[in-house]
C-alpha cells in the first residue's frame, strides 16, 4: 500500500487494519467511529484528556517563503450584484462540461477571497493581536485547512499549482506548467476535471486542531470542508461558474504532488468551469 502515513504505521498496528478490511465497509465505519468519538465528551476520564496551551499556526509558512512567484487576487465587489439565494441554489448543479473560456481575474479573485479568505481579524483570541477569522467555518477558529489550486486557465495567471495564503491575499506559485496532465493521473475515472478552469483541493492539517479537540477533530475536518465547498459552489454559480465535488482521486499520488506531510489529509476536491450554452 501507497500514502504518507502508511509507513509510519507500526505492523502490529497495520495487522489489525488488514483484518478489519474482511470485514464490510459498513462495520469498519462503526469502528472506525467509536475509535473517533472516544473523546471527553464522551469517556468519564476526562483527565487524559488535559493539555498545555499551543502555539497557533494559520498557515504554511515553508511553501510561501519558497513559492516561485506571488499574485494578489484582485477582488471586485462590483460582480456582486444583487441575486436572489434562492436562484442561485436553484440554478446550481454538478458541471462536468466546461465551456472553454477564460476566467477573468477579478471573478476567480472572488470566488476564492469570498470562500477562504480573510474576512476580519479579532483581537485577543489565542493570545494574538492581530487573529484572521475567514468567511468560512473552522473549528475553533483555528484555521487549519489548507488550499491548494491547479490553475488552468484563468487571466493572467500563470498555469500551475498554487497555495493560497489567505491571510496576505495571495496565491503562492509552488511549481508551473501545464497541470492537466497531473489532474487526470489524480483523479480517477474522472477526466472532465482536465477541462476545467481550476481545480480546489481542501487540505486538513489535523496537527493544527486535534490538540484542542482531540480524535473528533477528523469529524469535524469534513463538517468544514463541506461547508467551505458550498461556499465556493454558490459564489461560483453567482459569478456564471459551474463546478462538481470529486472524491475520486488517488490520495497517495495527490499527497506526492502536494507534497504534504503525514498529518495533512486530503478531504475533497472541486472543479471549476463556465457552462456550455446549451446546458
Amino acid at each position: 500500500m501507497e500514502g504518507t502515513r502508511i509507513k509510519e504505521i507500526p505492523e502490529h498496528i497495520q495487522g489489525m487494519k488488514e483484518m478489519m478490511l474482511e470485514k464490510s465497509d459498513i462495520d469498519q465505519i462503526k469502528v472506525v467511529h467509536e475509535i473517533i468519538d472516544d473523546t471527553p465528551y464522551k469517556t468519564k476520564n476526562y483527565m487524559k484528556y488535559m493539555h498545555d496551551e499551543y502555539h497557533i499556526v494559520h498557515n504554511k509558512k515553508q511553501i510561501i517563503d519558497n513559492c516561485i512567484r506571488k499574485y494578489k487576487l484582485r477582488v471586485n465587489k462590483e460582480k456582486l450584484h444583487k441575486q436572489d439565494i434562492f436562484d442561485v441554489i436553484e440554478n446550481r448543479h454538478s458541471l462536468r462540461d466546461f465551456d472553454n473560456r477564460t476566467v477573468d481575474f477579478e471573478t476567480f479573485s472572488n470566488i476564492i477571497h469570498f470562500s477562504f479568505g480573510v474576512k476580519y481579524f479579532g483581537v485577543g483570541p489565542y493570545d494574538q493581536k492581530q487573529f484572521p477569522f475567514k468567511y468560512t467555518n473552522s473549528q475553533g477558529g483555528l484555521n487549519y485547512l489548507d488550499l491548494f489550486i491547479f490553475i488552468n486557465n484563468v487571466e493572467g495567471v500563470e498555469k500551475g499549482l498554487y497555495y493560497f495564503d489567505f491571510i496576505e491575499d495571495e496565491l503562492c506559485l509552488v511549481d508551473h506548467g501545464n497541470m492537466r496532465i497531473l489532474i487526470n493521473d489524480t483523479h480517477f475515472q474522472n477526466e472532465f476535471t482536465v477541462y476545467s478552469n481550476f481545480v480546489c483541493v481542501i487540505v486538513a492539517d489535523m496537527e493544527r486542531v486535534v490538540p484542542k479537540y482531540y480524535k473528533r477533530a477528523y469529524r469535524f475536518a469534513h463538517v468544514d470542508s463541506g461547508i467551505l465547498l458550498s461556499y465556493l459552489q454558490l459564489l461560483a454559480e453567482h459569478h456564471g461558474l459551474g463546478s462538481c465535488a470529486v472524491a475520486g482521486y488517488l490520495e497517495h499520488k495527490l499527497e506526492d504532488i502536494l507534497a504534504l506531510g503525514s498529518n495533512d489529509y486530503p478531504i475533497v476536491s472541486m472543479c471549476f468551469g463556465y457552462k456550455s450554452a446549451d446546458i
